[in-house]
């Protein structure tokens, strides 16, 4: 039986070493292929910001929003309001910029009804996406226009953790940077798989064509199945990978925010249509769930211990080679400082959080799911 176990766990690792390896040549390619040059006329954009108890961030949003190097005739920002019970209105009340739009939701709530309203508003062609706890570097609108007015119906672009000291920081960003390299690694294949609602481009057009978001009563995945829909139909998805088109978003300060926040992004899970992203979101939870099996031998039977360890240092060394690759694109390299504590706990945080995704109920601003 320990011998059927080991060579299981050797094929599931060198599958897991196949797919990393590509993710991690997409990634690159993708890094530096040529992109548009921002000089072409430019597009009319609605950017619109759901948002829900945001008054510690909405105005840093906002602001950045406002300094766009960007003409502001060609832009609107539509803030849709979903039942907010903070300042987060008053505080938007205060800038009077004309720019701005305010919105309320009245008979129904949540995320993605409150971006079908801002979008069904929305004045303009260009639909951009992003959260209230983000933050757009200034050339942001510009690089989008640029790149949608190719044949592009639907824009990826990069996210990342603001850089903070700690290990609850250090595992966002590490987390999110693996999220950020199977995107992009993907994408470059023509394999588009995950996106981000933060830093999200699409055509109006198309988004009614497919009818709009999903029907799914999960409070996320507005943005991957929306993904889904758009590669369903054939139509052109693409990205950009640069740094100065890097939308920050504000990490956690807490475990069970953490948690809270990666049950909620799992829950969509099972309602995953791509089959290429069923596959990989398998293969991580696999790999991880045979770590613990390497974990229990290592430590407690001497028959096989070497390979176990040769095992589990692979998967380090891959996951360590990727990492790497992604953190000096992002300027995070300091995270890595992490990086053998967070290994350690990883596969009990994937384990966990799959767990709890699939039984257990879970809190997002203040709501229950």
């Amino acid at each position: 039986m320990s011998e059927n176990l080991t060579i299981i766990l050797i094929i599931i690792t060198g599958i897991y070493g196949i797919i990393q390896f590509m993710v991690l040549i997409g990634f690159v390619r993708q890094k530096n292929r040529p992109y548009p040059s921002p000089t072409t006329p430019p597009l009319k954009i609605s950017v619109i910001i759901p948002v829900r108890n945001e008054e510690t961030y909405i105005e840093a949003c906002v602001q950045s929003l406002l300094h766009q190097n960007y003409k502001h005739e060609d832009y609107e920002i539509i803030i849709v309001n979903d039942h907010s019970t903070d300042q987060t209105i008053p505080l938007l009340t205060a800038m009077t910029s004309p720019l701005i739009r305010a919105l309320h939701l009245k008979d129904k709530s949540g995320k993605k009804e409150a971006l079908r309203y801002g979008i069904k508003k929305a004045q303009h062609d260009i639909i951009v996406t992003t959260d209230a706890d983000c933050q757009a570097p200034v050339d942001w609108l510009k690089t989008i226009a640029a790149t949608l007015n190719e044949d592009a119906d639907m824009l990826l672009g990069p996210i990342s953790f603001k850089s903070e000291v700690g290990f609850l920081n250090a595992f966002q960003q590490l987390d999110m940077m693996a999220m950020q390299a199977a995107e992009f690694g993907g994408l470059h294949f023509y394999q588009p798989i995950l996106n981000n609602a933060a830093n999200l481009s699409f055509k109006k057009d198309k988004y009614l064509q497919v009818k709009g978001y999903d029907n799914y009563k999960t409070p996320s995945g507005d943005d991957v199945f929306l993904l889904e829909k758009f590669n369903a139909n054939q139509f052109l998805i693409t990205g950009v990978l640069k740094n100065d088109f890097v939308v920050e978003t504000a990490p956690t300060h807490k475990t069970k925010e953490l948690l809270n926040q990666r049950v909620r992004w799992a829950s969509k899970s099972k309602f995953y249509q791509n089959k290429i992203l069923i596959f990989y979101a398998l293969t991580i939870v696999f790999q991880n769930l045979i770590q613990l099996f390497i974990y229990y031998h290592v430590l407690f039977i001497e028959k096989f211990r070497m390979i176990y360890i040769i095992l589990l240092l692979t998967k380090w060394l891959i996951d360590f080679i990727l990492l790497f690759l992604v953190a000096t694109f992002f300027k995070r390299k300091s995270a890595l400082l992490y990086f053998i504590p967070v290994q350690l706990i990883y596969p009990f945080y994937i384990m966990g959080v799959s767990i709890a995704s699939t039984f257990m109920k879970y809190e997002w601003k203040g709501r229950k799911y």
